[in-house]
């Protein structure tokens, strides 16, 4: 009785691990992906769009202020203007499975890449005016950034803002 009991439970736990081992083989593209199955890569780059229009507004609301740069007419004279990095677009990029060995977890990290382009304001007498001045006039100056946002072993973003990760 006790033998076909353990054998039950050997059965069990070997048909368990080979259903674990299938998913790990596809996630690691060494087995064809089951009907149906969502690895958890797959869910990361399902919310990266979610992610990317909630980090565009946040990243926009933080260069609002800008910074106010002084523009040289001759030896003695100048104006004043604010410049602003305003984030225009995104694209998810890639998801990629991570080993957190110092944290003994997985997860993921994902990759936006955003492009932005730099507007200025009118030009000012003085920094003060400058700083109060909005900047709507856009320049030429375009550019493209890509962050790394992190997920949890379940594909949830924990909601922490990206780290920059390559120009």
């Amino acid at each position: 009785m006790y033998r076909l009991l353990a054998a039950a439970m050997v059965c069990a736990l070997l048909c368990s691990c080979e259903g674990t081992m299938d998913k790990v083989m596809a996630d690691f593209g060494l087995k064809a992906r089951p009907e149906g199955y969502v690895s958890g890569s797959d869910k990361v780059m399902e919310q990266l769009d979610g992610v990317g229009a909630t980090e565009m507004k946040r990243m926009n609301m933080a260069e609002q202020r800008g910074t106010v740069k002084f523009q040289k007419e001759s030896e003695v004279r100048g104006k004043y203007y604010k410049e602003v990095k305003k984030y225009e677009r995104y694209v998810p990029t890639d998801a990629q499975a991570v080993n957190r060995a110092a944290l003994s977890d997985t997860g993921y990290a994902g990759y936006l890449d955003y492009t932005y382009r730099i507007y200025q304001s009118e030009r000012k007498p003085t920094s003060a005016e400058a700083a109060a001045e909005s900047a709507t006039i856009p320049t030429d100056v375009t550019g493209h950034e890509t962050y790394r946002y992190t997920f949890s072993s379940a594909g949830q973003w924990n909601g922490s803002k990206g780290e920059r990760a390559r120009n």
